[in-house]
């Protein structure tokens, strides 16, 4: 209506999208996410004024009709960020804005906000990106959209999409050992297409269901022909979207399929992707069990794409771990032991996982992943993905194709590279701990402090976990051992002793990961070896993640997107404690003596946190003066105290001579799993302004 009232004035449709809007309802709550949602509101209300109207489009979306400008700058909408941010307790909130001018009136609202949308996504993930103009190249991707949607169903009728075979191989000695369908589409107009091209547009707009299922279906109709011809018997993997998990009769309907066509269940793989457990994860759970139980192998896809954190290789009933290709590109740089891609093969297999690494592409990567333990591979080393019929050729002229089921790489190899170490006093313990590890580990045992020292100063390989009885004589000193290299060990590590509250506090206190009270049964101590390989793994993950946008530039710490970032992942840590420091005064410190004495400080600062602080903890600069610090496995607040006082005493000891002084303040507060982190930092703040006002818990920092 105001533009058909207005013909004379030139108007723009801007309208913005909140990153990872969901992320913020599942890790802080809805309550918290309408919340944001109104301080959005508001703010575009009163940017606005009587210049424009704005509306909410969808969930985390708002347009704004408002007369054009030239002069749009990143600096209008980091100030709107800021605004947002600051009103939702410092939350690292990310708005993207797409701009489009009214060229055409007599095109709809609805396509005008479409296209501004189109200019938003089109920055979604860079960073330091806040708004794009819509153009012709946005234009030319929106009609290429259209026409893909506007094809998809005659593509289906008329049989263009194609089913594509890539093979896995066997490791161990380069069988094959299956293969992944894969889908093409042939168009008439434009050859041959990626999936790429098509399948995001296909999640988008719900036709992949239906996509899925053709290939379902043709998959099984190649298997039955092909065992009609006696051809060697071989399973095939298919996808199974997030959308398919919503189907209430996805078990039926795959049922059905494999009994149509005569097939054991086992010979469909069905490949989940990472993501999908973030979005879909307690009916993913539920749906995948069921489907389970009927003798369907689960794979999941993608693992290691960053989505998720390992606690789901616990939750998820799966059979097959497959890597995802970029992880395994990034871990191959690293020197063999180090990383975490050995950590996560130990992992699947104790976990009785298969474990198929994707994207592998040279001889030097394959010969890596042997290394590891890997049990299949596939990437162009081998083959490209490729038409049916010529996937027959390979088929038909290969030895006999590994039996994926039942076939595992042989361990013994394997196990010389991943050692556990228990060191005990007790020979018959030692001899539990050897019976029950050595299905995955090369287990040593060290009977002294003598000989445990030995073993971690020479042996050759990087230790998976040490297990360690601080009743033995110089056990504390081992531990302390431990703690002190685990820069470059990164060992987890799991002391036992007898059921002693105290002797349990002082093992935390020197950095074990868990206590386990003897006596107890050697399958609850595989299951604490388990978790805390799986946190020290998890953490592993997180640093190898961290890029330059997740890290203070001055201090190397996490700056708060880093820590946003990584939060998720941190509430599964138990007794996690969180401890945040001011620096009182520091702008007027940079004003009397310079901003380069006041960086000093800062960086000063940061090397006495990383000096006091173990391998593990989360360490990161909020903003100017702020610092904070996630320590986990703190179980109670009397250990909590005492590491604050020993921090703040540490820096009272370092302060400098001249008179000139900075106070350190600091607050703490417990973590569960229950609250968000932005309440337990508020909590926090509390303490330490309490304490600032009463002149309590402070530290000098003297100008350096």
């Amino acid at each position: 209506d105001i533009l058909f009232r207005n013909p004379d004035v030139k108007y723009d449709v801007l309208c913005s999208d909140i990153e990872d809007f969901k992320l913020i309802n599942d890790t802080f709550g809805m309550a918290a996410g309408d919340r944001l949602l109104r301080q959005v509101a508001e703010l575009c209300t009163q940017r606005l004024g009587d210049h424009g109207i704005c509306g909410r489009l969808s969930a985390d979306q708002f347009a704004c009709l408002l007369e054009h400008r030239e002069d749009y700058a990143d600096e209008m909408f980091t100030q709107s960020d800021s605004r947002i941010n600051s009103g939702f307790g410092d939350q690292n909130v990310i708005m993207k804005y797409g701009i489009y001018t009214v060229e055409d009136r007599e095109v709809s609202v609805e396509q005008m906000c479409d296209r501004a949308l189109l200019a938003a996504h089109s920055i979604k993930g860079k960073y330091g990106k806040h708004f794009a103009l819509y153009d012709d190249k946005l234009r030319g991707t929106l009609l290429r959209r259209q026409a893909i949607t506007d094809g998809m169903e005659t593509a289906l009728a008329k049989g263009q999409f194609e089913v594509y075979l890539q093979p896995k191989y066997q490791i161990r000695d380069g069988r094959l050992a299956g293969a992944e369908a894969l889908v093409r589409w042939n168009h008439p107009e434009w050859g041959l297409q990626p999936p790429g091209e098509f399948i995001p547009l296909f999640e988008r707009n719900g036709f992949i269901t239906k996509l899925d299922q053709y290939v379902w279906e043709r998959v099984c109709a190649l298997l039955q022909e092909w065992d009609r011809k006696g051809y060697p018997s071989i399973n095939i993997s298919v996808n199974v979207s997030r959308l398919d998990i919503y189907n209430t009769d996805l078990a039926d309907v795959l049922t059905s399929l494999v009994r149509r066509y005569g097939l054991s269940p086992d010979r469909l793989h069905l490949e989940i992707t990472e993501s999908a457990y973030t979005d879909t994860s307690r009916q993913l759970i539920e749906t995948l069990g069921t489907l389970r139980r009927l003798g369907f192998v689960i794979e999941m896809d993608d693992f290691g794409s960053g989505y998720s954190s390992l606690n789901m290789l616990a939750e998820m009933p799966i059979d097959v771990l497959k890597l995802d290709m970029k992880f395994i590109q990034t871990e191959i740089t690293r020197p063999t032991g180090q990383g975490i891609l050995r950590f996560i093969v130990d992992l699947a297999r104790w976990m009785k996982l298969r474990v198929v690494a994707e994207g592998v592409e040279t001889r030097e990567q394959l010969e890596r992943l042997q290394n590891d333990g890997c049990d299949y591979a596939q990437g162009y080393y081998f083959a490209k993905p490729m038409p049916v019929e010529s996937f027959v050729s390979v088929l038909t002229v290969q030895d006999p194709p590994a039996d994926m089921e039942n076939s595992r790489s042989d361990d013994s190899a394997d196990r010389i590279d991943r050692a556990l170490l228990v060191v005990d006093e007790d020979e018959e313990y030692r001899a539990q701990v050897h019976r029950s590890f050595s299905d995955c580990f090369k287990v040593l045992e060290a009977a002294s402090y003598e000989e445990a020292v030995k073993i971690l100063g020479s042996h050759p390989y990087q230790m998976s976990a040490v297990i360690l009885s601080l009743t033995l004589q110089g056990g504390a000193d081992i531990l302390t051992a431990i703690q002190k290299e685990r820069g470059a060990w990164v060992t987890p590590c799991v002391a036992t002793g007898p059921l002693d509250m105290e002797l349990e506090r002082s093992a935390m206190e020197l950095g074990a990961d868990d206590y386990a009270a003897k006596p107890h049964s050697q399958e609850s101590l595989r299951r604490r070896v388990l978790r805390v390989m799986s946190f020290h793994t998890l953490q592993e993950r997180i640093r190898s993640q961290q890029d330059e946008a997740c890290r203070d530039s001055m201090t190397g710490l996490l700056n708060r997107q880093g820590l946003y970032t990584i939060a998720e992942s941190l509430r599964h840590a138990s007794f996690s404690a969180v401890y945040l420091f001011e620096l009182d005064d520091l702008k007027k410190f940079n004003e009397k003596y310079g901003y380069v004495e006041g960086d000093h400080l800062i960086f000063h600062f940061a090397s006495l946190l990383r000096a006091h602080t173990r391998m593990d903890d989360v360490l990161v600069r909020l903003g100017g003066d702020e610092f904070l610090v996630v320590m986990c496995h703190m179980s109670s607040m009397e250990d909590v105290n005492k590491k604050k006082t020993a921090i703040l005493r540490a820096y009272h000891e370092s302060r400098y001579a001249e008179p000139d002084l900075v106070a350190c303040f600091a607050g703490t507060a417990f973590w569960n799993a229950e609250e968000p982190l932005d309440e337990i930092i508020r909590r926090a703040r509390e303490v330490m302004y309490a304490a600032k006002a009463g002149g309590k818990d402070e530290c000098l920092i003297r100008k350096g």
